[in-house]
Formats: structure tokens, sequence, C-alpha cells
């Protein structure tokens, strides 16, 4: 059971996901990240969210789906169990992280075909597009960096 505070994100959490995925799997996807419980039964998603059967399916499916949950089974028992896959969650946000990079070609294109240097729309697209590929050269070392301390933390 999740206390009042976790329910509050759980619900916070989920009006973020809704930015690219269905509210119902915004919902679950929220539950499995917030609770301390290490997987859920499709009854439990839908009593603790409060969600209809078909919501329910329909969210574990698209979640299941984009590999951002995954189940198991116990032996002896029909049910599935519902988990977080952060493995997959960190490689979305860095797919996340290239398409937005991706943007700098666009922009570039866009620079090539303004004629005038001087105009804000001009200069605005130029900010952005070396903000891009600046973050294109750094990133890759602040995921090395990162990397690096969570072995030194382990250790």
């Amino acid at each position: 059971m999740l206390s009042e505070k976790q329910t509050a994100l759980v619900e916070k959490m989920g009006i973020h996901f809704e930015q690219t995925i269905p509210p119902a799997a915004a919902r679950i996807f929220s539950l499995l990240i917030v609770s301390e419980q290490e997987s859920f039964s499709f009854d439990e998603i839908r009593d603790q969210l409060n969600l209809s059967k078909s919501a329910t399916s329909n969210g574990l499916n698209f979640l299941l789906s984009m590999k951002k949950i995954e189940y198991y089974t116990k032996s002896g028992d029909r049910k599935r169990y519902f988990r977080w896959n952060p493995q997959n969650t960190l490689e979305h946000f860095k797919e996340g992280i290239e398409q937005v990079l991706g943007l700098s070609v666009l922009f570039e294109e866009t620079l090539a075909l303004q004629k005038c240097k001087e105009s804000v729309n001009y200069q605005k697209i130029q900010e952005f597009t070396d903000l891009m590929n600046f973050l294109r050269i750094e990133l890759p070392t602040v995921f090395l960096k990162w990397e690096k301390s969570k072995h030194k933390q382990q250790d």
C-alpha cells in the first residue's frame, strides 16, 4: 500500500509521463517506479490505481511493447507480476537525447537557407545549434563520468 505522499507522487509523475504515453500507462509506470514493492500483479495494479480491467490491460500491454516494464511468473502461480525495467528506461533516455540533438542537423539546414544573418530568428537558431553541437560532444563524457562514479560507489 502506498502512503499519501507516494500516491501524490504517482499522480504527479503520471502527469509528466502523459506527455509521451497514454494516461493509464503513465500511472502504471509511475506506480512501478515509486513503490517500494518489487512487483505488482494485474489485480494489484488495477486496485491500487482504481483502473478498469481494460485500461489496466491496455496500459500494461503498451508498456510491455515499449519495453518500459517486464513481467515474470512464479512457479505454481498463473499470475504475471510486473516491474519497472530501469535499464531500458536509461536506453530510452539516451535515445530521446539523440532525437533532440538530431534537430541540430535540421537547424543547420535552416541556417543555410536564411538570407538575413542578422535576424533574431537566425541568431536564436544559431544559438540552439551551438548548444546542441556542444552537448553532442560533451554528453558522452558526462555518461562515462557517471558510469565511473557508479562503479566507485559500488567498490
